[in-house]
């Protein structure tokens, strides 16, 4: 199939979904590429490119949906079902980008009875995503790994309140990340912990930061380690600057709080910002010996292709339109439920935004 055949459809025209949308119009690939929401058309999106919509109605998915190779979900988690039955009633490919496990609780219940579905790739981005690739990734390098970390904080630059937090995504997903189950591996049985559990304080290249459970950030590759000859530990845990869990666990746990209300906390009385910084830090060791192996790489805003982007927008656009770009390569399965972890880390650092991922390179 040439580029040019190639029809990409993104559902979603927020910070994220728009941010992809940059990436793939600028890459110069040539695919034809188009964007739908519900708002009117944001002034960096072409007119030609914009269907507006109402998101909220299937029936409107199933006529996006019909004649796109691939539909890119950027909508809030909780539309995730009702766009991925439209793709799979079309015989569509699927990516989103969702930290909520809903989806993979549908699929699951798809394939127990054996139904057919096209390729479905959930969990891409920045954690889950590359995070989990590069986890996987290092975990190999050992023969018989025991202690599996995956470290990601999103945070401000700079930041004088309480918190030591401004926000630099979604305050909805935010409080997502906080509630809830969160999948760990311990000796090698999977098991489940409660978000803000699990509190550490953990020093990276002479920087301290606290760290704790938040749910989603793992996606599947916990369930794979679990399923696979692995006997040793394996978790996922946000990263914060030091004093921001104590007021956290006082909102969401002391005072109990419900999540509408939690959610409008963070929306409108957190101060947002633009001037943030990704961190990610993976480490595998083995307790047979002292091999143990890192990846650490931190990110801050910078423009591609002429340009500006926030560090969240393009490490979280980059791990998706990454692994869009392997698919059209047939570097991964092209039906199916494929995980993350199912992409090497070598085929993904050669990709063109992926190579951004790649340590050492600014």
């Amino acid at each position: 199939m040439n580029n040019q055949d190639i029809h990409i459809g993104i559902v979603g025209a927020g910070n994220i979904g728009s941010t992809i949308y940059q990436l793939l119009v600028s890459s110069g690939d040539g695919y034809k590429v188009s964007i739908a929401d519900q708002v009117e058309r944001n002034w960096n999106i072409s007119e030609d490119h914009y269907v507006q919509l109402q998101v909220t109605e299937t029936s409107q998915f199933n006529e996006f949906v019909s004649d796109k190779t691939l539909i890119i979900n950027a909508l809030p988690f909780h539309q995730n079902i009702n766009l991925y039955k439209a793709c799979r009633e079309s015989n569509v490919a699927y990516f989103d980008l969702s930290e909520d496990d809903a989806l993979d609780k549908y699929i699951a219940s798809l394939l127990t009875n054996e139904e057919k579905i096209p390729f479905t790739m959930p969990h891409c981005g920045l954690a889950p995503g590359m995070s989990s690739i590069v986890a996987y990734h290092i975990s190999k390098k050992l023969e018989t790994p025991k202690n599996i970390k995956i470290r990601v904080g999103a945070l401000s630059q700079n930041a004088s309140n309480k918190l030591r937090y401004y926000t630099s995504w979604s305050g909805e997903g935010l409080v997502n990340e906080y509630i809830g189950e969160c999948q760990v591996v311990r000796n090698g049985r999977l098991e489940a912990e409660q978000a803000l559990s699990g509190y550490e304080k953990i020093t990276i290249k002479g920087d301290e930061y606290e760290a704790f459970h938040t749910s989603g950030g793992i996606g599947s590759l916990a369930r794979t380690l679990a399923q696979e000859d692995f006997s040793g530990n394996v978790d996922y845990k946000t990263l914060r600057r030091i004093g921001h869990h104590n007021y956290v666990d006082f909102l969401f746990n002391d005072l109990q709080l419900d999540q509408s209300s939690l959610t409008e906390i963070f929306k409108s009385c957190i101060p947002k910002t633009r001037k943030d910084v990704v961190i990610i830090f993976a480490s595998a060791s083995s307790e047979e010996s002292d091999d143990d192996y890192t990846y650490y790489k931190e990110f801050k805003p910078t423009e591609i292709n002429g340009r500006f982007f926030t560090a969240i927008e393009y490490t979280t656009a980059i791990g998706l339109v990454a692994m869009v770009e392997l698919y059209l390569k047939k570097k991964l399965p092209q039906t199916g439920y494929v995980k993350q972890e199912d992409a090497k880390w070598e085929d993904a650092i050669k990709t063109r935004f992926g190579d951004y991922y790649r340590e050492g390179k600014r």
